[in-house]
């Protein structure tokens, strides 16, 4: 299983044995290694809807630089983490290969010059 981050680096996949706590979660959007609140940024922004962007809530104070777009054309900023969600258990959840696959080829980077 899997999660996937997006960041000034592009994609990034990442392999997990266990889902992540919400502790970890925090820790890896925004500015890596600094505690963050997290915020769903799109359940839309893919042909799968059980994937969820999640992201900082803070990334504008913080000053974070554009990382991707939406489907519905919203910039989300600092680095992006996608999940699963399980609507059973209202959570989320790890990535299957074939998400990930969703993932990194619907995902509209923002281009940096």
């Amino acid at each position: 299983m899997f999660y996937v981050l997006i960041n000034s680096n592009g994609i990034e996949v990442r392999e997990s044995k266990e889902m992540l706590t919400l502790e970890e979660m925090q820790n890896l959007v925004g500015i890596e290694g600094e505690s963050a609140y997290i915020e769903v940024a799109s359940y839309r922004s893919f042909s799968d809807k059980s994937l969820a962007m999640i992201c900082d809530d803070e990334f504008l104070m913080k000053g974070c630089q554009p990382t991707c777009i939406t489907n519905e054309g919203d910039v989300v900023q600092g680095q992006v983490l996608v999940l699963g969600t399980n609507k059973a258990e209202e959570d989320f959840g790890l990535l299957s290969q074939q998400q990930v696959e969703i993932v990194k080829s619907e995902t509209r980077l923002v281009h940096r010059k």
